[in-house]
């Protein structure tokens, strides 16, 4: 089964999950009311994949890792584009999920690999409220190819202009992934890798394709 990072994966049964230590009394209750963890950015450990629980605090955050073997259910951002997805009551929208829906079309329209991430992508797919009035609204965009420095500009302009919310955007390439904004405005940018964050030239998210990850699209 292939992962990437932002994935969300159902949790059936705590003792599937290995920590450092016990889980703390808030990650137990979390996990109760929704059995969900986020597919961390960093290397496979023997065949176990690398998550994150999250509470309903910012400062409730958990390292785990997962069996492999238990995997049965798989939410990817990608699939939280559609709002046949969603376990989200329709007259409760928040401003988040309002804009998503706005910049849908323009995405969709570029036919991007995109989806929503973070708290949009976790209350979207659990139906757990998590978003407050005052959220930014989290995206994936993952490219291959080199995205144009113009061509990111152009896009970035056209979400800001119809979201109520502020933007973060993240664009994953082979090399791991960079803010957009950061992106076309730097020459340089700071890249989180597998193994750890690093500062590179924006061309260099493309070199070497055969010995950094790709996206199946």
């Amino acid at each position: 089964m292939e992962l990437n990072p932002h994935d969300l994966i159902r949790i059936y049964n705590q003792d599937d999950l290995l920590t450092d230590a016990s889980l703390p009394e808030w990650a137990v209750s979390a996990l109760v009311h929704a059995p969900y963890a986020v597919v961390r950015r960093a290397p496979s450990k023997n065949g176990l994949i690398p998550v994150g629980i999250r509470g309903s605090k910012k400062n409730e955050r958990l390292p785990a890792w997962l069996i492999s073997s238990v995997v049965y259910e798989v939410i990817s951002p990608e699939m939280l584009v559609s709002p046949l997805q969603w376990k989200i009551k329709q007259h409760e929208l928040n401003p988040s999920i309002l804009s998503l829906k706005s910049i849908t079309p323009i995405l969709n329209q570029e036919k991007l690999y995109w989806g929503p991430t973070g708290s949009t992508a976790f209350e979207l797919a659990t139906g757990i409220k998590t978003l407050t009035e005052e959220s930014d609204l989290d995206l994936v965009l993952r490219y291959n190819n080199p995205l144009p420095v113009a061509e990111g500009l152009s896009l970035l302009d056209k979400l800001n202009k119809e979201t109520g919310v502020r933007l973060d955007i993240q664009l994953e390439t082979p090399l791991g992934g960079v803010s957009l904004a950061e992106y076309v405005n730097s020459t340089t940018v700071l890249v989180k890798t597998l193994t750890g964050p690093m500062i590179v030239d924006r061309k260099a998210l493309w070199s070497k394709l055969d010995h950094v990850m790709t996206f199946k699209q």
